[in-house]
């Protein structure tokens, strides 16, 4: 079976992001430092020979909460949780059941959210539920923010897949820097927001999806998810997430979280 990343696309350059699946200059996550982590499999239907990658987070033990480009165009994805080893994963059966944001718009990435609903897993210390803020949190994460966020990747540009998970490090940017790496997100900075880390980690292709996490009332939340970045994932630039709060109400009402 052949296997490929789901692609990134910088739109404010109108190019597409080089293919590859690795958070650049991550470390090595340590086991159970993850547990809400989600490694889905993409593909268009039972009879396609090849599958895409992407990235979730596991909000209830039977809905993932990813990006629309993750669901859009494809028909069933297979869910993998449970480990920091790639081939030590649980995998629920692959699942059609999905749901995309209804306002989801493909050329600009604004409501870039999608839920996949799948085969219960069984909470444990490596399988648990992330949470998720408030919709009355509208401003988080602040500028200068730090999160954390996980993937699987390649361990160079042409693979082959890291065994290993791994998590890099970034801190929100101010609007304006935002705006400026990406002038079509002026628009939607209600629903989206930049962070970088100084030319260290960054996400790329493949990782599309993962949670950034960070920590709101003394708590672990989930304030973003990876949405595209730009062309050579470079990491000296900001990388675009999706704002998860202003989603908060569709969420509950599609999953009941």
């Amino acid at each position: 079976m052949k296997y490929a990343p789901v692609l990134l696309l910088a739109l404010a350059l109108s190019v597409q992001a080089n293919p590859w699946t690795r958070i650049i200059n991550g470390q090595q996550a340590t086991p159970g430092s993850a547990p809400y982590h989600a490694h889905i499999l993409i593909r268009l239907n039972p009879q396609a020979t090849e599958t895409r990658v992407g990235s979730g987070a596991l909000i209830s033990m039977t809905h993932t909460l990813t990006t629309a480009q993750n669901v859009r165009l494809f028909g069933q994805w297979q869910v993998g949780v449970g480990s920091v080893n790639r081939e030590q994963l649980q995998w629920s059966p692959w699942t059609s059941q999905h749901i995309i944001h209804p306002q989801f718009d493909h050329t600009t990435l604004n409501n870039n959210i999608a839920i996949i609903t799948h085969q219960a897993f069984q909470p444990s210390i490596n399988i648990q539920a992330i949470a998720l803020p408030t919709a009355a949190d509208t401003q988080v994460p602040f500028p200068n923010e730090e999160g954390r966020f996980n993937g699987f990747g390649f361990t160079g540009p042409t693979g082959p897949f890291a065994n290993q998970l791994m998590v890099g490090f970034v801190r929100t940017t101010t609007e304006q820097e935002c705006i400026q790496t990406y002038p079509h997100l002026g628009a939607f900075l209600s629903n989206n927001f930049c962070a970088r880390d100084a030319g260290q980690s960054t996400f790329c292709a493949g990782d599309q999806g993962t949670a950034l996490v960070g920590i709101v009332r003394f708590q672990t939340v989930a304030i973003g998810l990876a949405s595209f970045t730009n062309t050579n994932c470079n990491a000296a630039q900001p990388q675009a997430f999706v704002r998860i709060s202003p989603y908060r109400t569709w969420i509950q009402q599609n999953s009941g979280v």
